[in-house]
């Protein structure tokens, strides 16, 4: 995903809660039903660029999908457009009827999504910050684990060598084995 795109739920979050706070009439309206129906569709149709998205669809498809009558969808959608929220324009075609309309997003949505990108955007501080890493003491358990791993590293003391002829015998051969290695890779 871009710099400039963001994810749907952001965008439908946003733009509702601003759909009520600054257009009170539409808070508890089915306008927001068609709102949010028709970003989801401007959101899929450009791939997150609402900016310069743009859909085409009957006002009857639009009504059928949301289950209410096409002369609402027109009212809510004329509320919407003047509001400032969508833009729509349907043509007139050569027999007087009006064509599929076609929907972009409004200049309130376009606020949002300046809003959005902006709040996106991270000031960094002035002055850097003194100390970039700060170091702690190791806690008890990582003094622990220092412990047993440098005891790991190092040999057997020699008395504990003649304990255990064995374990003599076995790092002989550890010691050879690395030998014969290092000859074969050279």
């Amino acid at each position: 995903m871009s710099r400039n795109t963001f994810t749907l739920d952001n965008i439908l979050s946003a733009s509702l809660f601003f759909v009520g706070k600054w257009t009170p009439e539409l808070r508890r309206n089915q306008s927001r039903d068609i709102f949010r129906f028709l970003v989801c569709k401007l959101y899929d149709k450009s791939r997150g660029k609402l900016h310069i998205a743009h859909i085409t669809f009957a006002q009857t498809t639009l009504a059928r999908k949301l289950g209410l009558s096409r002369q609402w969808v027109g009212t809510l959608l004329t509320r919407l457009q003047s509001e400032g929220w969508i833009e729509f324009t349907a043509p007139v075609l050569g027999d007087g009827m009006r064509g599929a309309t076609v929907f972009r997003i409004g200049r309130q949505l376009r606020r949002v999504l300046i809003m959005l990108a902006k709040s996106n955007l991270r000031k960094k501080p002035a002055k850097p910050v003194v100390k970039e890493r700060w170091q702690f003491s190791p806690s008890k358990e990582e003094k622990k684990l220092l412990n047993i791993q440098k005891k790991e590293s190092t040999p057997p003391s020699p008395e504990v060598l003649l304990r255990f002829p064995l374990l003599k015998i076995w790092m002989k051969r550890g010691e050879e084995s690395v030998g014969s290695e290092d000859f074969s890779t050279k």
